[in-house]
């Protein structure tokens, strides 16, 4: 099997079970919502790859239940030959998308600023969204769930084929090409990867939590890949908050020990 043929198979299997359908939510996206005096800031949820808002569907009760707005949208939806879903175009459109989103809950709730939480993919682009897109401004908080800060190298995958060589050049063609833009600006060495990475990734007034786990074949190398290696941040895997437990990547958006953990970031 060619080299490129053998990365398309590993993004295949690395985004197919981030696709796993979770009961609705019914608190979602209420325009009408006005932010509380305790929680002036809306919430903004951003998924991962392959995935939709229905991913923060067990997240929103906990959210709302606590007193804040809460609001998702479905991101980067790409329809190419071997895939069609949300999470899956260009990164550079899905932060427009991003942008766009929030801010019209800005308008709607007459808010100065939203705290974002951002599962994977979802995270990366928040980052992008303070510091390369320039909207720092309208950030309070950012609790990311196992973003991939620095590119994932898909357990691996990625360094078969380093950047520069034909095989990677042939690769980084076909995966866009037939299934997933997003893969590809996601890997290590990425152009997408480079620009959040040149220079400090943390913005003034926004605070960062980073969270991740010790069983990701997703985002990889676990850890090393998401943390933001830089003063102020919370850096920490989800193993020291519950020693011996086992998350995958997946479920780390649904995972009570998560969940908990997010309510507290968002108001310490």
């Amino acid at each position: 099997m060619p080299r490129h043929a053998v990365l398309l198979a590993a993004v295949f299997a690395a985004t197919a079970v981030l696709n796993t359908p979770v009961a609705a939510a019914t608190t979602l996206d209420d325009w009408a919502c006005r932010p509380a005096v305790n929680h002036p800031n809306p919430v903004v949820l951003l998924h991962g790859t392959l995935n939709g808002a229905r991913e923060w569907d067990q997240l929103t009760p906990d959210l709302t239940a606590e007193g804040y707005c809460v609001f998702a949208l479905d991101y980067g939806y790409s329809a190419l030959p071997i895939l069609r879903s949300t999470g899956l175009g260009p990164l550079a459109e899905s932060a427009d998308q991003v942008a766009a989103f929030i801010d019209r809950v800005l308008t709607a709730t007459g808010a100065d600023k939203v705290d974002i939480v951002g599962q994977s993919q979802g995270g990366a682009l928040a980052e992008y969204y303070a510091k390369n897109m320039g909207h720092a401004d309208r950030v309070g908080v950012e609790v990311l769930l196992a973003p991939p800060t620095h590119g994932t190298t898909l357990s691996g995958v990625v360094d078969i084929l380093p950047p520069g060589s034909p095989q990677r050049a042939a690769a980084d063609v076909a995966v866009p090409v037939l299934a997933c833009p997003a893969c590809t600006d996601m890997e290590t060495g990425s152009t997408f990867v480079n620009a959040l990475n040149d220079g400090p990734i943390t913005q003034s007034g926004v605070r960062y939590a980073v969270i991740a786990t010790r069983d990701d074949t997703t985002v990889t190398p676990p850890g090393t890949a998401s943390f933001i290696n830089e003063p102020g941040v919370t850096n920490l895997f989800v193993q020291d908050l519950h020693p011996g437990i086992r998350v995958e990547h997946a479920a780390l958006p649904s995972h009570p020990v998560i969940r908990r953990w997010i309510l507290q970031q968002l108001d310490p």
